[in-house]
């Protein structure tokens, strides 16, 4: 059997995870790496050379959003499949130009939606489906670094830069947002911090709090129902400083008149270690051959991710 060859554009933590997938999947190799700065020379002639369809037959894209947009669509016209990382572009409009490329090319087009690969994240969405807490009623989403995480969130704020993916598992568990409302401070450094209260077409409220100011690093999503919650706090791979990831849950308990009482005992489960970089590879490979649709980081859920985060954007105040 031949193996899938797969060219490397950029350079990021997580393009190293997937490099290494790549490196213990037996049908698939590195056939070629191409630096960030190498990407951003390429002339005509440079990218139909880094894109030939006779030598690469999957493209891993680590670029940033203003570049990743236009490798994308070279690549899928090229015949080429494309796996790249959230968001993938700068804007809706890169995201729609994206699935109208997607839709003219027989390639497979990917995005790294990485953290629904988490333990914690399939536990939760497998705990939430059966319905055993009723309606989702709030969640609370906080994805604070201490600094920015790379020059991409420094270039475009810290909500396109690194909260863009919390906003993606927020789809996953709330669904579509109808309504938007967003503030972040004023001053050089604005991009920095950012807070936005959304609704859901179901009525859900959700409240996501974006930092590149949190000195206490943390991942926590809050999910609270009807008869219960549903809480994830922290993740790995590679992000230790997360603290450890956790999946904590608990039903609610009543009174003997009916009453809800605080504090319910919890079921805490700990996660040490995650092959996300396995699992979306072998979904891509799948896709690839046909064998099965995408389930995740699909260009619709990029563009709903995207879609969100543009809207908040736009709606964003300054302190008076």
């Amino acid at each position: 059997m031949t193996s899938l060859r797969f060219a490397i554009l950029g350079k990021s933590q997580l393009a190293a995870q997937r490099c290494q997938a790549i490196a213990r999947h037996a049908g698939s190799q590195i056939a070629r790496t191409w630096s960030t700065d190498q990407a951003t020379a390429f002339d005509e002639a440079g990218w139909q050379a880094a894109l030939d369809p006779q030598q690469v037959d999957a493209v891993i894209l680590a670029l940033p959003p203003r570049l990743a947009a236009d490798a994308s669509i070279r690549a899928l016209k090229a015949g080429i499949h494309v796996l790249s990382e959230l968001p993938g572009g700068l804007t809706v409009e890169d995201i729609i130009n994206l699935r109208q490329a997607e839709r003219e090319s027989e390639a497979v087009l990917k995005f790294g939606c990485s953290l629904r690969y988490h333990e914690s994240v399939r536990a939760a969405a497998d705990l939430v489906h059966a319905n055993p807490y009723g309606d989702l009623l709030t969640a609370r989403a906080v994805y604070g670094h201490a600094g920015y995480p790379g020059a991409d969130a420094r270039e475009n704020g810290i909500l396109l830069g690194h909260g863009i993916h919390m906003l993606d598992l927020l789809h996953l568990f709330c669904g579509p947002f109808e309504s938007v409302k967003a503030m972040q401070p004023d001053g050089p450094d604005r991009g920095a911090n950012l807070f936005a209260i959304l609704k859901a077409g179901s009525g859900t409220l959700a409240q996501l709090h974006a930092s590149a100011t949190s000195w206490r690093q943390t991942f926590r999503l809050e999910l609270g129902y009807e008869d219960g919650y549903v809480w994830l706090d922290g993740h790995l791979p590679g992000l230790e400083q997360y603290g450890p990831e956790m999946l904590i849950h608990a039903t609610l308990s009543r009174g003997p008149d009916g009453t809800p009482l605080p504090n319910p005992h919890e079921t805490v489960s700990e996660f040490t270690r995650i092959h996300f970089a396995d699992e979306e590879l072998g979904e891509f490979v799948d896709a690839m051959a046909g064998h099965a649709p995408l389930r995740h980081g699909t260009s619709h859920q990029a563009f709903d991710a995207m879609n969100i985060a543009q809207r908040i954007c736009a709606a964003t105040e300054t302190w008076a």
